[in-house]
């Protein structure tokens, strides 16, 4: 499996038989990929800066309702949660992502904005790859990311939707995330292998989403 980086929480997820976009951005800044396809894209909820399935090519399958999506070769379960911590008052309803494919798991937790339901964690536990929101303005707070984090003990952390240079929005620092973590892997680019190396210790992972190779 190799994981590519976009910037925001715009991710894609390529193995030997499919490739899946999760949350594709508008122009809110970023560089826009070019001629990017997928066969499935998955959106966690319906915000502009997350839902632009129209950049992604190839005719792709979107998945975009809460419940369990079997495909050959991909599993893609959708739980729905909220975008804040009164019940979606404020931002309304998010998608817990969990792909499961290769033998691996992973979770991305899109804008969510208040603790899972304990219902919710047992299913997401784990993951072999969490990709997690560290912004903190529209999303959880730090010391509920931790929080998550020592709930789920994911082997790999892939922190997301943070404030950059180009972002067009204020949003929390990643090194205020990243301030009492250790463990921490700065990758040269945007684009990861997930080996059975990179799997045997916990750790943190900053993708760079400006070095596309």
């Amino acid at each position: 499996m190799k994981l590519e980086y976009y910037g925001h929480s715009f991710w894609r997820i390529v193995t030997e038989e499919l490739k899946v976009v999760i949350d594709p951005f508008d122009n809110i800044g970023y560089p826009m990929p070019a001629n990017l396809e997928a066969d499935y894209v998955v959106i966690s909820h319906e915000h502009h800066d997350h839902n632009n399935t129209s950049i992604v090519k190839g005719n792709p399958q979107v998945i975009r309702t809460p419940g369990i999506h079997v495909f050959p070769d991909i599993t893609v379960t959708l739980f729905s949660c909220y975008h804040d911590e009164v019940h979606g008052v404020k931002r309304g309803v998010n998608n817990i992502i969990k792909l499961e494919t290769e033998g691996l798991t992973l979770v991305h937790c899109g804008d969510l904005g208040h603790v899972p339901v304990q219902e919710i964690l047992e299913q997401i536990k784990q993951p072999d790859m969490l990709l997690v929101p560290v912004g903190e303005v529209y999303t959880l707070g730090l010391s509920e990311v931790f929080g998550l984090l020592e709930a789920l003990q994911p082997r790999l952390v892939f922190p997301m939707h943070y404030q950059t240079s180009p972002l067009g929005f204020v949003l929390g620092s990643l090194d205020t995330f990243l301030v009492n973590l250790s463990n921490v892997v700065r990758h040269k680019s945007n684009t990861l292998e997930i080996t059975p190396d990179l799997l045997a210790s916990r750790k943190t992972i900053i993708m760079n989403w400006s070095l596309q190779g």
